[in-house]
């Protein structure tokens, strides 16, 4: 096996050096959520030259599916945002049947997409935004700048969320629904702030929140879904969805477009929301990411060592046998996640088919999540209404804390990749920086637009950045990290297809889009 892989910059390699023996080497079993710690130095991980891999010598062993849930959980709550509760139920309640037939091919073409993001974290221990170091310097760059600017306007997921909360209480009482929206969307942020700068291992607070959402969500649409006049409309709605089905419709309003577009990317997660399932892959211990320490609170946790770069291993039976079970486990999961965002999706489009079309209500301004909550008035009464407005805050209010999470560790991972300072200073400390700054964003952010407006500006920069991306993505998986590693981590030339497909549709509408605009 020849120890090369171009690194940061042009030309640039990756130099392997020697790691001690891991515990999994001698023998000893430990915990899913155990970390070795690499012999580094300084304050934290990642200090020393950032174009370094460090070599161990066995492949971690696969521990199994159950131990190690949670990854797809928490990729399938994020992904249960603006696209499943607000704008495919959007197209549905003003265009009816007309795009039912194309919600499970979008969802589909992500599937490939998350198990590449997956492969890459799981073969070198890394993240996306490091791989992207590696195909260039200034590439990296320019992700971080799309990133940057996509992201000033997540707090839109806080406010969308916080209409639900501000109908289903009327608290403040006399207060207009913008000042409510606002009251709440302050106090979600100031609650999950709050969980991620006292919660110990910030991945497991974020993990056990994630589940509990998917649980309510699924259990809130599958009891609105079955009720009698929602069962009526079954045969006519899945006639078009399980046939693929679908037409441009005659009442079709070109201001449209971005949401249409902010469906597309967003049947599933979308863009850098993509991205960030590398990041949970990692702090759940898949893979060589089983040598990276997580990031912890500075309050309640202890600090653990996260290396700047990966790890890279040698071609023997043993490690190819581990290998390919992490593998699977991320074939697995991914399936998991993007399946449950596409039954969640299924149900909720279904819910505005049966309930809103036939009524013209359609979602928007600051009573976004009010509309969608008349089929479960219409279906359980008031109850049946309090508790979509519960689904609806789940559904949203989560994302603001994926997003802030997700996002900080992607600032954090380019500047420790790329500037001295802020390895010596730590990805901890560089992470919690931003945590700060992104909550100040949002909180400045909530004043100038309705939460409606600072979605769509965040689906459409991110179906743009997954349109440029993508060919970066099969270039590390499928050139570079074979130069280095066994051959037999080359994912299939199958798999290449699927991810060529995606593609092919994502880059093709976001230069249509483009145009249009410009």
């Amino acid at each position: 096996m020849g120890h090369t892989l171009m690194g940061v910059g042009r030309n640039a390699n990756w130099e392997v050096i020697p790691m001690r023996e891991t515990a999994e080497k001698r023998g000893v079993r430990k915990p899913a959520d155990a970390r070795e710690a690499p012999e580094l130095t300084g304050r934290e991980a990642g200090m020393g030259r950032h174009d370094r891999l460090r070599e161990v010598s066995t492949v971690p062993r696969y521990l199994g599916w159950l131990a190690l849930f949670g990854p797809g959980a928490v990729f399938a709550a994020m992904a249960q945002g603006s696209g499943e509760l607000i704008w495919w139920p959007y197209l549905m309640a003003k265009y009816g049947a007309a795009f039912v037939g194309i919600i499970l091919p979008a969802c589909a073409l992500q599937y490939m997409v998350n198990v590449e993001i997956g492969r890459y974290s799981a073969t070198t221990g890394e993240t996306m935004f490091t791989g992207f170091c590696r195909v260039h310097k200034a590439f990296a760059g320019l992700m971080w700048v799309m990133v940057l600017i996509t992201y000033l306007w997540f707090g839109g997921y806080a406010s969308a969320g916080s209409t639900a909360l501000a109908a289903l209480t009327g608290i403040p009482t006399g207060w207009s629904p913008r000042a409510q929206t606002l009251f709440w969307s302050y106090l979600v942020i100031a609650v999950f702030g709050s969980a991620i700068l006292f919660g110990r291992v910030v991945y497991r607070v974020i993990e056990k929140i994630m589940i509990a959402v998917t649980v309510v969500t699924v259990v809130g649409l599958l009891a609105a879904a079955f009720h009698p006049q929602v069962v009526q409309h079954w045969g006519e709605f899945f006639g078009w969805y399980f046939t693929f089905r679908s037409y441009w419709p005659a009442n079709w309003d070109p201001k449209d477009l971005d949401i249409f577009l902010t469906c597309i990317c967003f049947a599933g997660a979308g863009g850098f929301f993509n991205i960030m399932y590398s990041y949970w892959l990692r702090d759940k211990g898949i893979g060589l990411g089983r040598f990276v320490g997580r990031v912890t609170s500075p309050i309640t946790g202890q600090p653990e060592a996260i290396p700047a770069t990966g790890y890279v291993f040698a071609d023997t039976p043993e490690n190819r046998a581990n290998y390919r079970g992490w593998i699977r486990f991320v074939y697995g999961d991914a399936a998991f996640g993007t399946g449950v965002n596409a039954f969640t999706l299924m149900l909720t489009c279904l819910l505005a088919f049966a309930l809103l079309y036939p009524k013209g209500l359609v979602p928007s301004g600051w009573k976004i999540a009010v509309y969608q909550a008349e089929f479960f008035r219409t279906s359980w009464g008031y109850l049946g209404q309090a508790v979509f407005y519960l689904v609806a805050a789940a559904f949203m209010a989560d994302s603001w804390l994926l997003c802030v999470d997700a996002i900080s560790r992607m600032h954090a991972d380019y500047f420790v990749s790329n500037f001295r300072l802020f390895r010596e200073w730590g990805v901890r400390n560089t992470y919690y920086l931003w945590v700060a700054i992104l909550t100040v964003i949002s909180c400045v952010t909530l004043l100038l637009a309705q939460p409606g407006t600072l979605l769509i500006v965040t689906g459409v920069l991110n179906f743009i950045a997954m349109a440029i991306y993508l060919p970066a993505l099969i270039y590390l998986n499928y050139y570079l990290v074979p130069r280095t590693f066994p051959n037999w981590t080359r994912p299939s030339n199958v798999a290449l297809f699927f991810i060529c497909l995606s593609e092919a549709v994502y880059l093709p509408l976001a230069i249509y889009y483009l145009i249009l605009k410009f």
